[in-house]
Formats: structure tokens, C-alpha cells, sequence
């Protein structure tokens, strides 16, 4: 540990949860945003772990149900402003089987699954809703066979039984809407600019690890 609180090199990765949605134009919006931020967060020891949830499971929120052209304009703006190239589907889409999959994908990372394989059909299911319009059976087939694993079958996945499960306790650990970045038990909701995500999350960090040092210290 540096004496300024910033990381040192044997630092333990500190990991914070970024909770989103498939169907919710803002989480693309912020997975496009904080991969910019890649290598500033690696410099930090600050990992994302990206978790999946449903948004039907948190607020009022439908499937299938069409894009109101004023909140179509607000989402245009907020993109605009980061930067980033939207095009909102014209109906709320279903992401059951994208966050499923997700959710499995994320359980198997915290059994020792390279997480880069998370990542990969995280980017590819975004691709597929916002910048291809592709299918996700589709997707899915195509990416059991590159990460040679059997993930399931479509249709049970479908239904998002973990999917659920894990909304219920996102829902209970205060997560109300997606994104939201979980800084420690304050759920940080919406998307900024890199310089400002960065910013919030180093803070975080250097602070959770004084904090950590000094408790260290009072044990010792």
C-alpha cells in the first residue's frame, strides 16, 4: 500500500458491482462509457464485476412495451453528451436470455472462469440489441461453440430463473434502477462521463483501502 492510499503492487483487486440490464439503452450506454475507463481502473486494482438483473423484477417496467418518443429523446440526448452512438429498439426488448446467461457466466468466473469470457458475451449481446438488431439464440449458439462449454438450453434459459434470483438481491442490497454501481452498500444510479465515473470510483477505492489499512493496523 502507498502511503497516499493509492494501490500498491501486491494489492488484492478491489471488485464493485455494476448492475444492468440488456434492455435498458443507459446500461449500454454505460458499458460503452466505462470500457473506456479499462486501463485507468486496472492502474487503480479496481475491478468491475458486471451484474445482470431484470428490470421487470425492480420498478415499472414491460416487456415488449414501445419506446415513448420523449423518453426515446432523452436517452438520445444523454448518449449524445458521452459520446456514444444510440439507437434505442422501438419496443422494450426481452433480456431474459441474455441476463441468464450472464448470471451463469458470472457464477462460473467466481469458480475460477477466465473473466474474459463474461466479458466477450456481455459486449456480443449489447452488440446484438443496440448495433446489429442480431438474434440471440442465434448469439448463443455461435458462442457455446467458441467458449466450448454447454451453457443450456434456449428455451429453459429463457425463462430466467437465476436471473430472478439474482434481481431479488440486487432489489435487497438497495439496487432501485440500471446501471448502478454498488460503492460498498451505496448504490450509485445512472451514468456520467468518464472523467467523473473515474473520478467517484478511485475515490472509493483509495478510501476503502485506508480504511482497510487502518483497521489492519488496529488488529495487528
Amino acid at each position: 500500500m502507498s502511503g497516499g492510499g493509492g494501490p500498491g503492487s501486491g494489492d488484492v483487486p478491489l471488485e464493485v458491482f455494476v448492475y444492468y440490464d440488456f434492455a435498458s439503452s443507459l446500461s449500454y450506454v454505460a458499458q460503452r462509457v466505462l470500457a473506456r475507463i479499462d486501463e485507468q481502473l486496472e492502474a487503480e486494482r479496481v475491478d468491475l464485476r458486471w451484474k445482470a438483473i431484470d428490470l421487470t423484477g425492480v420498478g415499472n417496467f414491460q416487456r415488449g412495451r414501445l419506446l415513448d418518443p420523449a423518453r426515446r429523446q432523452s436517452l438520445l440526448r444523454v448518449a449524445a453528451a458521452l459520446d456514444v452512438d444510440l439507437d434505442p429498439p422501438a419496443r422494450w426488448p426481452d433480456s431474459r436470455l441474455a441476463g441468464e446467461v450472464a448470471v451463469i457466466l458470472d457464477a462460473r468466473v467466481d469458480r475460477g472462469l477466465d473473466s474474459t469470457v463474461e466479458r466477450e458475451w456481455r459486449e456480443a449481446a449489447f452488440a446484438a440489441y443496440y448495433e446489429e438488431r442480431a438474434d440471440i439464440e442465434t448469439l448463443l449458439r455461435d458462442f457455446e461453440r467458441h467458449a466450448s462449454f454447454p451453457i443450456g438450453d434456449a428455451a429453459d434459459l429463457a425463462v430466467g430463473r437465476r436471473l430472478a434470483a439474482a434481481t431479488r438481491s440486487a432489489v435487497a442490497a438497495g439496487v432501485e434502477g440500471a446501471p448502478t454501481l454498488m460503492l460498498d452498500v451505496f448504490p450509485l444510479c445512472g451514468i456520467h462521463d468518464e472523467e467523473t465515473m473515474l473520478g467517484m470510483i478511485r475515490r472509493y477505492a483509495r478510501r476503502r483501502r485506508r480504511l482497510e489499512a487502518k483497521a489492519a493496523v488496529g488488529v495487528n
